[in-house]
């Protein structure tokens, strides 16, 4: 990898700087930037890694609108991403044994566990109004039907 982050981080990073550059950013102080992207514009605070669009918060990635904050400060952003997309912390999960589990046959399962009975879970009805009947095209056949009480079409 050649930079600090994994693929899928940088990726992400790369569209959104992608679509923060011709954002208007705004100094409020040394830490926080109002930006002005035309439809949801952002409130940064660097310091704490926030964002009012509130993706700084939720991916630990910088938004758009941090990314344009970060390009008017000449800053890295990466010095902004959470420690869970370094690649570093991909290496270290990864870094473990893995040992195969073996055949099927081969497995020591508690006979409390094997006595257990689970079934799929219960399945629930769609919200919503329910589908209408479909009327038949025109020119299409009708097929008439017996009813099962009375017998009559």
């Amino acid at each position: 990898m050649s930079t600090p982050l994994t693929k899928w981080a940088k990726k992400k990073l790369r569209v959104r700087s992608n679509k923060s550059r011709c954002y208007r950013v705004h100094h409020v102080n040394l830490y926080e930037h109002h930006v002005v992207d035309g439809y949801l514009n952002g409130f940064v605070n660097l310091m704490e890694h926030t964002c009012t669009c509130r993706k700084f918060q939720l991916d630990r990635l910088p938004c758009r609108h941090a990314l344009a904050a970060c390009n008017l400060r000449r800053s890295s952003c990466y010095d902004y991403c959470s420690r869970y997309y370094h690649k570093e912390t991909l290496a270290t999960a990864y870094a473990g044994s893995i040992y195969p589990v073996g055949p099927m046959q081969e497995w020591d399962v508690p006979d409390d566990v094997q006595s257990r009975v689970v079934l799929p879970p219960k399945g629930r009805k769609p919200s919503g109004r329910p589908p209408k009947k479909r009327r038949p095209s025109q020119g299409e056949e009708i097929v008439h039907r017996k009813c099962g009480r009375c017998g009559g079409l």
